[in-house]
């Protein structure tokens, strides 16, 4: 099943489109972890709080994560005092347990039921090549006072070199989690939760926030934060340089082989992230993987089948019940961008570049927004503010905005293969050039010009142009998702051509085969 455990068998509320002209203290752009965090705590502190969601709560990046709820970020700290030194690495990890305390005064407080389970964190390495880093991580970690240790054994069916393990981290069930807090929040009078309200550009006047919306309405506020996964309306924050896009698979199946309950994931790649979940009296293995930037995957390469390979052989799992996918988005610091998106619009606040770790950073961003809004004091508006130059100075920011420009002139060059079955012109009565098999998508050039094609399973065929809308790349084709991908800067499209995520904010044209 191509769907994520999280969102299968559970019914959430609907909630109605905006469509008339508002006014409110705040603006919550994003109804995902980010989102429904910031507005439960700014509902508490007792503004007029809107919440509203391009398409439905929960169903973008949230509801496709694994779930893990944890300090142990792979091999982060390390890094981190390499690069900001020990001050900055002691904030970040601080903030992250104020997060880690939030998410547990939740639980208690509303008295949630989300299968919240205490366990320990493991970074691991089955190659003697990441002996060294791991051991590294784990005098960093204990510099910064983590209750970590190093081992060598691991329950896991299979040789491990070494680990590091993150004592009392925990995972959970993500959505069972938002709900109530979702339930809580709409119980204010003042406080109101849009779907289907799709914004296209923000803006700042005069400290007033004004939010334009696709519909045609239009919201009037004192503060706005984005929490849309991608920072909406980006003219002149140019996020497309900073932010990496990373394409992760998940599947999840029942298991033949015991181990211990913990949270896993390897160093070396392939990536393996691994932990268990209770399901209807058994538990499942969620198994995730195959990390490749957005747009740059071939063909050939199946990602689910390699992940449900990997799980037959080592955990003897049995047909994967769930399929599901997710695109992160990483800084070139390791550090997320959390606060005023620029000193000309300090009313706007972003928050985005989790780099995978969302469950415990989104609190962190809900935290400094709440903080920022109402004024209090707080010591992590510096180490996480998106207008720092750190993100900056590095040989991975100047590699891929290279890369990238790489892309797109290449993109227009690449000729496309031509493996065609004559006998689809006679069926469809468009050129032969746009012959695919039901189920399956590519790229073709035909007159000079690059399409999108997709035949569905009732032998529709869907052609759009794929130029990206943001910077004019040319889009790759995912058959696993059946979504056109930049590979330039991580917008996403459905086959039909709709927009799903990244910088872009346009739909693709839709090309109807007669006016070739």
């Amino acid at each position: 099943m191509n769907k994520p455990l999280w969102l299968d068998n559970y019914d959430l509320n609907n909630f109605p489109q905006l469509t008339n002209d508002l006014e409110t203290d705040v603006l919550v752009i994003g109804g995902g972890i980010t989102g429904i965090t910031t507005a439960y705590l700014l509902g508490e502190e007792g503004y007029r709080v809107t919440l509203v969601e391009a398409e439905k709560l929960l169903h973008g990046t949230t509801g496709h994560t694994t779930a893990k709820v944890t300090l142990q970020h792979s091999l982060v700290y390390k890094t981190l005092i390499k690069k900001h030194g020990i001050n900055k690495a002691q904030a970040y990890k601080d903030s992250h347990i104020i997060a880690f305390n939030l998410i547990k005064d939740n639980i208690k407080n509303l008295e949630i039921n989300c299968d919240y389970e205490t366990v320990t964190s493991y970074v691991y390495t089955e190659s003697d090549k990441y002996i060294n880093n791991i051991e590294k991580e784990y005098e960093a970690s204990q510099k910064l006072g983590i209750n970590s240790f190093i081992t060598e054994n691991l329950s896991l069916p299979y040789k491990v070199k070494c680990a590091l393990g993150f004592k009392e981290q925990a995972h959970f069930h993500v959505v069972k989690y938002l709900t109530p807090l979702i339930d809580d929040f709409s119980k204010n009078d003042d406080c109101y939760i849009f779907e289907k309200s799709k914004v296209f550009k923000v803006k700042e006047d005069n400290n007033m926030c004004h939010t334009y919306f696709t519909s045609g309405v239009k919201v009037k506020s004192r503060h706005v934060v984005v929490a849309s996964h991608y920072p909406v309306n980006d003219p002149h924050n140019f996020y497309f340089t900073k932010l990496k896009p990373s394409m992760t698979y998940l599947i999840s199946a029942k298991y033949n082989v015991e181990f211990e309950n913990a949270d896993y994931i390897n160093v070396e790649k392939p990536i393996r992230s691994i932990r268990t979940h209770p399901y209807n009296d058994e538990r499942l293995i969620l198994i995730g993987g195959e990390n490749h930037q957005c747009g740059h995957t071939r063909p050939d390469v199946k990602h689910y089948s390699n992940l449900e390979n990997f799980g037959k052989k080592h955990f003897a799992i049995e047909e994967p019940l769930y399929r599901f996918s997710t695109q992160d988005f990483y800084t070139f610091d390791n550090l997320p961008y959390i606060g005023k998106i620029n000193p000309k619009s300090p009313q706007i606040i972003v928050a985005t570049g989790y780099k995978k770790w969302g469950m415990l950073t989104s609190h962190v961003a809900a935290i400094l927004a709440r903080d920022l809004i109402t004024n209090k004091n707080t010591e992590y508006e510096k180490l996480y503010k998106p207008t720092r130059i750190t993100d900056k100075l590095s040989c991975k920011f100047f590699s891929y905005n290279l890369k990238s420009v790489g892309r797109l002139v290449g993109g227009r060059l690449k000729k496309m293969p031509k493996e065609f079955d004559v006998s689809c012109l006679l069926k469809h009565q468009m050129p032969k050039e746009f012959d695919v098999s039901e189920g399956m998508g590519k790229i073709v050039s035909y007159k000079g010009k690059k399409y999108g094609v997709y035949k569905d399973e009732n032998s529709e065929v869907f052609i759009v142009n794929v130029v990206c809308p943001h910077l004019k790349c040319i889009l790759t084709f995912n058959n696993e998702h059946k979504t056109y991908d930049c590979p330039c800067h991580g917008s996403r499209f459905t086959y039909k051509g709709k927009y799903l995520d990244g910088p872009a904010i346009k739909n693709l044209e839709r090309i109807n085969f007669r006016d070739l």
